[in-house]
């Protein structure tokens, strides 16, 4: 209620000054806020909306597989990961997704209320509507000084058309050539002029249709379960009639003798669950995004006024029909309890419905919203002022289905049901009523909203020949986190369970409701030096709670010849625990690699209050050679030295190191049941690397030629072997799969070709991608070995090729595209990485050949 009335009183405030009406412009670059610094002296992409189109991607998430400064974004669901299904990023250099700030129009939008699967706190890109894009400016360097916190890695600005006269009409459709999977997009964009301002509106639709992971060969065969339905007895029994009939000796196992006939894998002496192919590569997904932003001025002030949209629908995301009975690995089932045939106690290695059941979905409803209000005022003629509200929010109503507890618990000892007296059989599970599946099936409920209000005011002008921009930012955080009764955890101050979720697997979490204020203040001046050298200096004091941070940074360009400059920057940056990494606690499945299994088992993450901000020493040195009027080289070396990185706890770190720590819970035979983790601060951070970029363009009798090469080569990400202590060893993570640190896959080089061809209104585009290959230290079982996985995951070239005409006719003009994306249908490199997927998300996509074709109408 809060934030609504804040929103209420912006538009009153706002509004009364749209009372007369001339058209502006605004002119932003990510680098700077002073327009004339923007020299080439830091390191910005900028990709412009034609140039995202020649993409030909279904959303902003998939730039990231041309971006190679990304790695490790998340711009593809996966499934067997986390809650955040329906929401995207894209992370700079490796470092995570904290580590890289998003902003809308140069505005702060607010981090989701549900974090990443490694506890991040994000921003959601899906809010940004594809076609009111008018350009990306990447800024691949640190930036704390101009923006704050989470600035690290870089910044990523996504700039909407604020001005835009006419009707657009955008109709897509993409399909896999292999498999029955659709993108289909449906756009609107249109401006004009309206109460003697000028306005931009769009809309914005995808629907994409399901992928299961069966269709694809290969990728969900490692996905294999050892809790399907066996037993093991604890004492020497004899069963002399029915379907268990037979002698048995102490401790051994007994598969479901129905196993293979229920469509469960006999593996070993267990009878195991193939879920790998419950779950899917592409959810069934509704996209809607709207836009709107309007501009006028009066006398010496402008004022303008965005809102963005935006609401995400996961329909489906296939789970397993019910997860695993971990409390009953430690306790003993006796005879007469779960219709046991034994006359001995046993334990029960499976689950209330395994492989003969259908799989329930576990649908998200996703909404965000950012709505930006600006007065700048003119108040000489080089002095401005420009002050803001910024108001944003995301949503997140997650469901997952579980088995209710309390009432499985009931029905094997008899008690249970409508009335009271049923059993449940765990012996021969097809014998169960539809009455007695429906009375156990329950799911984890959450709400999980974050929200954020923000007052920017910046000051620019020119005084005496230097350009200087002075500024501040106050900014108020919002955290709720609600969980159903079931589904609600609580834990104590020492971070241990004290009422745990009436669910069989899910632990669910706890309610948070908390805030907090930031405050800051910043400067920037430039000056120009006899125009041979730039000089630009920055600095942002921030204050969080009771932590505070200067930030400086100081960027120079020199200018050695008309073809030659220099260019470098030094400075500082920080980032800030997320609330969901200091106060949200909850228990998340995942899986590990345990001494003789790889399990799926509790993941318990647990809040911690006292970390403290990561901060970072920042470096880039460059140059850019225009060695002939077609040609460009430009080369940058980058270097980032994090201390207190925040990272949450690797549950596989904690098994290496000890298997059988005090946060790791086991059953009375050792077997693996459920790991405690929490977030640190790691002792430090060393990130380096080169970017290089070459730029060819050339006019020509048969048209305009273009083409450029961007490359990323990671020299070093060391991080710490072991945590704890004054001695620790630093390990390069560079090449490296990393599934045993807690970091993700880094790859080497990153390359990326474009080249396109402009023949009056004809263009014909073929891009190409490439990926290093890297290396997979897990230790391989035979089996494994025999199905054609091993320690290296090759490297990965793919071209696209695209071509677009455009139709001059007497009402508009006509735009035909097509696309063919990874053009030879190469398929993604198989990732020994059992129990999850057999390739790697957060590098290569699984879907082969995409085909899609466009129709643009500009009226």
């Amino acid at each position: 209620m809060k934030k609504i009335n804040c929103i209420y009183m912006t538009i009153i405030f706002f509004v009364t000054i749209t009372l007369v009406a001339e058209e502006t412009e605004e002119v932003i670059a990510v680098a700077s806020y002073i327009e004339s610094s923007e020299l080439d002296a830091s390191p910005v992409d900028i990709i412009s909306a034609e140039e995202f189109k020649n993409l030909r991607v279904s959303t902003v998430a998939e730039l990231s597989k041309y971006l190679s400064i990304a790695s490790g974004s998340h711009f593809q669901t996966n499934a067997l990961d986390g809650i955040d299904q329906g929401m995207a990023t894209i992370t700079l250099r490796g470092l995570g997704r904290s580590s890289t700030l998003v902003l809308v129009n140069k505005k702060r939008q607010t981090h989701s209320g549900t974090p990443s699967d490694e506890g991040e706190g994000y921003i959601d890109i899906n809010i940004i509507p594809e076609i009111a894009l008018e350009r990306i400016e990447i800024l691949k360097d640190g930036a704390t000084s101009l923006y704050g916190s989470d600035a690290i890695a870089g910044v990523i600005n996504f700039q909407t058309y604020q001005q835009f006269d006419g009707t657009r009409f955008l109709l897509g459709s993409q399909k896999t050539s292999n498999y029955d999977q659709r993108d289909n997009t449906l756009g609107v964009l249109f401006g004009g002029k309206f109460w003697e301002g000028n306005y931009v509106l769009a809309l914005s639709s995808l629907n994409k249709s399901p992928l299961n992971a069966a269709s694809i060969p290969k990728f969900a065969e490692l996905g294999l379960s050892g809790l399907g339905n066996s037993f093991k007895i604890t004492q020497a029994d004899s069963v002399a009639t029915g379907t268990y009939a037979g002698s048995y000796s102490k401790n051994q196992t007994i598969p479901d003798p129905n196993c293979v006939k229920n469509g469960g894998v006999i593996a070993g002496p267990r009878c195991k669950f193939l879920y790998g192919e419950r779950f899917n590569i592409v959810n069934d997904e509704d996209h809607l995004k709207g836009y709107f932003h309007f501009v006028k001025s009066i006398f010496d002030i402008d004022y303008s006024m965005t809102l963005m949209t935006a609401s995400i629908d996961v329909n489906d995301n296939p789970q397993s029909p019910s997860y695993p009975a971990l409390s009953y690995l430690s306790k003993e089932i006796f005879p007469g309890q779960g219709g046991s045939p034994f006359n001995v106690p046993v334990i029960w290695y499976g689950r209330p419905l395994g492989s003969a059941f259908p799989s329930p979905n576990s649908p998200k409803a996703i909404t965000q919203y950012h709505f930006s209000n600006t007065l700048n005022f003119n108040m000489a003629k080089d002095l401005n002022f420009e002050l803001s509200l910024t108001a944003s929010e995301h949503e997140n109503k997650h469901q997952r289905p579980d088995t209710i507890e309390s009432r499985f618990e009931d029905l094997i000892l008899g008690r249970g049901g409508p009335d009271g007296n049923e059993r449940w059989n765990i012996f021969l599970p097809l014998e169960n009523s539809v009455t007695l599946i429906d009375y156990i099936k329950g799911s984890e409920t959450s709400l999980k909203v974050g929200s954020l209000l923000s007052l920017d005011g910046i000051l620019t002008g020119n005084k005496n020949g230097i350009n200087f921009a002075f500024g501040f930012q106050f900014n108020e955080e919002d955290l709720e986190i609600n969980y159903s009764e079931t589904s609600r955890a609580e834990f104590d101050q020492d971070g241990k369970l004290t009422k745990a979720a009436d669910l069989l697997f899910l632990g669910g979490g706890k309610n948070v409701d908390t805030s907090r204020n930031k405050q800051a203040i910043f400067f920037e001046t430039n000056k120009n030096f006899e125009n041979v050298l730039d000089l630009i200096l920055s600095g942002r004091y921030e204050r969080l709670d009771n932590n505070s941070s200067f930030d400086p940074r100081i960027s120079f360009k020199y200018l050695a010849s008309e073809n030659f400059f220099l260019r470098g920057s030094f400075g500082t940056s920080f980032t800030a625990p997320s609330m969901a990494q200091m106060f949200s606690s909850e228990i998340q499945l995942g899986s590990v690699r345990d001494i003789n299994d790889s399990p799926f088992v509790r993941l318990a993450l647990l809040g911690n209050q006292y970390l403290k901000p990561a901060t970072s020493e920042n470096i880039n040195v460059g140059f850019q050679w225009n060695v002939t009027n077609e040609l460009d080289l430009i080369i940058d070396y980058w270097k980032i030295d994090y201390k207190n990185r925040i990272e949450v706890e690797s549950p596989q770190v904690l098994l290496n190191t000890d298997p059988f720590a005090p946060s790791v819970t086991r059953n009375q035979f050792g077997e693996l049941i459920a790991v405690s983790t929490s977030y640190f601060n790691e002792e430090k951070t060393e990130v380096s690397g080169i970017d290089a970029e070459i730029n060819f363009l050339k006019i020509v009798e048969i048209g305009e030629l273009n083409y450029s090469i961007k490359a990323t080569q990671l020299s070093k990400f060391l991080t710490p072997e072991n945590q704890g202590g004054d001695n620790f060893n630093m390990v390069n993570r560079v090449g490296n799969f990393n599934f045993d640190a807690n970091t993700h896959s880094l790859p080497k080089l990153r390359l990326n070709s474009f080249f396109s061809w402009t023949i009056n209104d004809l263009r014909i585009g073929i891009n190409s991608r490439y990926v290093d290959g890297y290396s997979n230290v897990r230790q391989i079982p035979a089996s494994a070995v025999s199905l054609g996985y091993t320690n290296y995951v090759k490297s990965f070239l793919v071209h696209d090729f695209s071509i677009t005409k455009s139709l001059q006719l007497s009402f508009g003009e006509i735009k035909l595209g097509m696309g063919i994306i990874n053009a030879f249908d190469k398929k993604a490199p198989l990732l020994y990485d059992a129990p999850d997927f057999s390739f790697d998300t957060r590098v290569h996509d699984p879907r082969g050949r995409l085909i899609n074709l466009t129709l643009e109408f500009n009226l």
